[in-house]
């Protein structure tokens, strides 16, 4: 089989190409090669038309398939699309036979992939964190947002922030080549380690321990904190100038805030305040940029954050782009209830790292449909995109649910599931897996009898992979869950035996989880 381009295809083009290249040679034994000579042709295609980000599969002259992107990221979606639905068998490559056409509904898909803790993103090879990001863009995402975390440094000449921006710079450009875009998210008032005594913020209310400080925040109210705030994050935003952004998420706590009576509430004064002059100034050299305004624990405790931010955009809106909300529990009330502030466009930011179990993702893969479906429905369609928080790839089932959500809003979690797994696993593994992802769910939290269930499916399952499935971490990161789960039951929920020490320390590897900060991922270790 060959793929043939359009004489005038540029580099992403080119690199989306090789995607589906590499994609069906890791999956079987069948070889595709750019070539126009191969008895049977898969064409791809830049043409205006579909809409926005969309692409049609369809059916070209003799022997040749088309693959058409309304623009680049419509042709990756479009590959990704048909990676999925064709099958992959030890001998040989089926060729999807999906025809049609699709154009997603949310606009803003959006990957958070944290760099910090020495995580997955931090810590593996570029290589394999450029593939992963791709993987995402295959499932619909369209941007890559990343954190350069100032409480972590001295300042810009500090050594590891230097590999810090040099990092997130890498990040970038692996979803820039395939067409994606790319975003900065950034409490405003977040200063560095070396940030003066005198300007450094006033404590808040924390009532239910969710807003965090390092204790280097900073008070944009006093004339020295705001222009020390000013030019930290110019020269940030210069950082960036040549691979250009095209979004800045405002974060307003964990970290940020300020409680002076100049900036409390913050979320309805100093923090939107603020927001707006770094937007305007950071337009200055990123002139496309748009502004996201989270309400991140707005409101716990009630200190009239909603209210305030609905009056102040009710005033003056036209800096902000969008409004992003979510909560540790269920979706905030205020915005479904009494309108989003500003009328903007509503976003969501599900927690598919953190919820429900320490180490996050030490045990392996940490699938949740349930937990998103609904969180999904309470938004009642109201949503136009959002951006998963990410830790890491353990939670890579989490991540297609909601991309998919964002797509077609009214497309179930099961139905994303029974193509992820086809895809990744085998299509004859789709019933036996679908029970299992349904029984970790349940067990996500407490292990029990029903945790030997799940084990057992896996393992009949497992039966029906090829070799290169069962070799991928996505595979193993699934099996392992299963297997440390049903291991820790038998043995009492005690961490001990060579079985838990084996299946630790492989998950270890494959995060790249060495050093990494025991709080997001790094997995037990047992001597």
């Amino acid at each position: 089989m060959g793929v043939i381009l359009q004489p005038q295809a540029d580099l992403r083009v080119r690199n989306i190409a090789e995607i589906l290249v590499r994609q069906v040679s890791r999956r079987c034994d069948a070889n595709l090669v750019m070539s126009a000579r191969a008895p049977f042709k898969i064409e791809l295609m830049v043409e205006g038309g579909i809409g926005t980000d969309g692409y049609e599969i369809a059916d070209g002259p003799a022997d040749t398939l088309r693959i058409v992107g309304n623009d680049v990221r419509g042709l990756l979606y479009g590959v990704g699309k048909f990676l999925r639905t064709s099958r992959y068998d030890q001998g040989g490559f089926s060729p999807s036979t999906w025809r049609g056409l699709s154009v997603p509904q949310g606009t803003f898909r959006a990957v958070y992939a944290a760099t910090h803790f020495m995580n997955f993103y931090e810590a593996a090879p570029l290589r394999e964190v450029k593939e992963y990001i791709e993987d995402l863009g295959l499932w619909g995402a369209n941007a890559v947002i990343a954190h350069f975390p100032t409480w972590n440094f001295k300042g810009f000449d500090d050594p590891a922030a230097r590999r810090s921006l040099l990092r997130i710079r890498r990040l970038f450009k692996a979803a820039r080549d395939v067409g994606m875009k790319m975003g900065l998210i950034q409490c405003p008032n977040q200063g560095f380690t070396s940030a003066p005594k005198e300007i450094r913020a006033a404590k808040f209310p924390d009532d239910l321990r969710r807003r965090g400080s390092f204790g280097v925040n900073c008070c944009p109210s006093n004339p020295t904190g705001r222009e020390y705030l000013m030019k930290l994050y110019a020269e940030l935003f210069e950082e960036y100038k040549d691979v250009g952004l095209d979004y800045i998420v405002f974060w307003p706590y964990d970290e940020g805030g300020c409680g002076c009576s100049d900036c409390w509430p913050w979320g309805a004064r100093g923090f939107p305040k603020t927001s707006k002059d770094l937007t305007l100034m950071t337009r200055t050299k990123h002139p496309n940029l748009n502004a996201v305004l989270s309400t991140w624990v707005y409101d716990t405790p009630p200190a009239g954050e909603w209210e305030g931010l609905a009056r102040l955009l009710a005033e003056e809106k036209s800096w902000a782009n969008y409004i992003m909300a979510d909560s540790h529990t269920d979706f905030p009330l205020y915005p479904l209830e009494k309108g989003v502030p500003g009328g903007l466009p509503l976003l969501n930011f599900p927690e598919i790292s953190m919820w429900g179990r320490s180490p996050w993702g030490g045990c392996g893969a940490n699938p949740l449909p349930a937990r998103f479906e609904r969180l999904w429905k309470q938004t009642d369609g109201k949503l136009s995109g959002g951006m998963p928080y990410s830790e890491g790839i353990y939670e890579d089932m989490n991540k297609v649910i909601c991309f998919q959500f964002y797509w077609e809003p009214d497309r179930r979690a099961e139905d994303t599931l029974k193509e992820y797994i086809a895809f990744e696993y085998s299509p004859d593994a789709v019933d036996e897996l679908l029970k299992a992802v349904c029984l970790l769910e349940e067990t996500w939290i407490n292990i029990g009898p029903k945790s030997l269930d799940a084990h057992d499916l896996v393992k009949r399952a497992e039966a029906k992979l090829t070799l290169n499935a069962k070799s991928a971490w996505r595979w193993r990161i699934l099996y392992l869950r299963s297997l440390i789960d049903s291991e820790m039951f038998k043995r009492g929920g005690k961490m001990e035996g060579e079985v838990l020490k084996q299946a630790f320390n492989e998950l270890t590897r494959i995060y790249h989880a060495e050093k990494a900060h025991s709080m997001p991922v790094r997995p037990p270790v047992i001597t």
